[in-house]
């Protein structure tokens, strides 16, 4: 649906950024938070309906159990790539067609190559809460 709101959730970045931590000695917690966030997202776009577009981004190996979770929205995983340049490729498709993707991230410099790209930046402040992150991109895509 190329008029309505697409959003990309850096989601390797909020999970880390929200919960402080990273690197494979924590892959089971990350593995569970990736899954709630999954689940709240999901809802969310359950919620707003047709027209709200969201892919969550993660970086490594396609894991299952995550994926399994989304109904509403698509879960990507970057395998041997960083989620990044996924997201860059997302927004620079989106533009090419004439739409916009906003990227949802606290990563600055991911942020700055969006914007170059033509696509949105929804800064999230490190540590932010998820609940907090939702509440800005329902305020920013308020319509």
């Amino acid at each position: 649906v190329m008029g309505g709101v697409f959003c990309c959730i850096d989601g390797t970045n909020l999970v880390r950024g929200s919960f402080g931590y990273g690197g494979q000695e924590f892959q089971e917690q990350e593995d569970a938070d990736a899954l709630r966030l999954i689940e709240v997202f999901d809802e969310f776009c359950r919620a707003k309906g047709l027209g709200f577009e969201l892919e969550i981004f993660f970086d490594g190996a396609h894991r299952a159990a995550l994926a399994a979770k989304a109904a509403h929205l698509r879960v990507s995983f970057s395998r041997e790539l960083k989620a990044d340049a996924l997201i860059l490729d997302r927004v620079r498709a989106r533009t090419y067609a004439g739409g916009k993707a906003t990227v949802v991230t606290a990563d600055a410099e991911l942020g700055g190559q969006v914007t170059e790209e033509g696509g949105g930046w929804l800064r999230v402040r490190p540590g932010a809460r998820l609940e907090s992150v939702l509440q800005a991109i329902a305020g920013r895509f308020a319509r």
